[in-house]
């Protein structure tokens, strides 16, 4: 049984992270990895809703997962002749939504209202991204290394953490956080301070770089011959494209050697998130991708032990609820007050004064 003081910190403004949750409705997200939508529909869910994606027409789309006529799931039916066909009454859709066979009627007179409801869909970086608003707020974010000839994609396995996305993206890029949970492999308790750093923000992206020195842990940096005293020094460059999408890239000094992670926190729920991404390098091109995605599940298992441990799981909409340190905090700080202006201006308040406190 949940405690008045666990429901306390669990509920600090309810109406305001209803209404950036509602908000992150009008950005692109990715919902499953192009190598699993073949020849067949595949259900999907995102912000609680249930979606049916699959090829038509030579291009990806995207429906609510629900047959025009009893609501059946499209997911359980099949492609045929490039429509979707209704497993329930062989209702079926062309690539625009519209019914165009009902087999039990007779005559060619299909209603108006036989349509399903769309949304946009597009593929990209290995990805389907869909967007649930009508019209997307920012384009699909930009990764650079994916198309590029001198770099090895990896696609990494979707996980799901009981989290929610702002705070999945908030842990990816917390330094702070790299000598306590990651000791040993990206940082060190003998040297846990945070120098300064410029944030600012470019187009749709939050942008903010780093000389960190990291331990030589795990195959990611021995491969790329990192120095032999045990200490790498390594250039941090991040994009994060708001709200969910980032791309890190990880440059060794002095040989140049880049290592790129691409990770998109995609809202299951309000407090359920899978992250799709993916490895880029430029080095060790022969060298097995097991043991790259083996050392990246080490620290997304150290990761997911704390985030899934935060409360409230949602990212609080009033800043003050939770403590900032000056400059430690900063990227997280500029986040936050980034997400909350987007929500201001794509979710008008209600009706009556907005609602923002404090911890109790």
């Amino acid at each position: 049984m949940t405690s008045i003081q666990e429901r306390s910190i669990n509920e600090l403004d309810q109406a305001g992270e209803a209404r950036l949750y509602r908000a992150l409705r009008h950005f692109w997200h990715p919902v499953i990895l192009s190598s699993e939508l073949t020849d067949k529909p595949q259900r999907v869910v995102l912000f609680d809703e249930l979606l049916v994606v699959a090829r038509m027409a030579g291009n990806v789309r995207c429906f609510a997962d629900l047959c025009a006529h009893r609501g059946a799931a499209l997911s359980r039916g099949w492609l045929e002749n490039g429509e979707l066909r209704c497993a329930y009454h062989g209702w079926t859709y062309g690539a625009d939504g519209i019914c165009t066979a009902i087999p039990s009627r007779f005559g060619r007179v299909i209603p108006e209202r036989a349509r399903l409801r769309g949304f946009a869909a597009r593929e990209a970086y290995g990805m389907v991204w869909v967007c649930l608003a009508a019209e997307p707020r920012f384009g699909l974010p930009r990764c650079d290394y994916f198309d590029d000839p001198r770099y090895r994609v990896t696609m990494g396995p979707v996980y799901e953490w009981r989290s929610s996305a702002p705070r999945r993206v908030e842990n990816f890029v917390d330094f702070a956080h790299f000598a306590w949970v990651h000791d040993g492999v990206l940082g060190s308790r003998d040297n846990p301070g945070v120098p300064e750093h410029e944030v600012w923000r470019e187009g749709p992206e939050l942008r903010f770089t780093r000389l960190v020195s990291e331990p030589v842990s795990g195959f990611t940096k021995v491969a790329s011959g990192a120095v032999a005293d045990g200490w790498v020094d390594v250039d941090y460059d991040y994009r994060l494209t708001l709200p969910l999408t980032v791309c890190f890239n990880r440059t060794s000094r002095p040989g140049g050697e880049s290592y790129v992670l691409m990770m998109s926190a995609s809202p299951t729920g309000p407090k359920l998130t899978r992250s799709f991404w993916m490895l880029c390098r430029n080095y060790a091109l022969d060298e097995d991708d097991g043991d790259f995605l083996a050392f990246e599940k080490l620290v997304l298992e150290q990761d997911k032990r704390v985030v899934e441990s935060q409360r409230p799981e949602m990212l609080p909409f009033d800043l003050s609820a939770e403590l900032h340190i000056r400059g430690v905090d900063k990227v997280s700080l500029e986040y936050r007050r980034w997400l909350i202006e987007l929500a201001r201006q794509l979710e008008p308040a209600a009706a009556g004064p907005e609602v923002t406190r404090g911890r109790r």
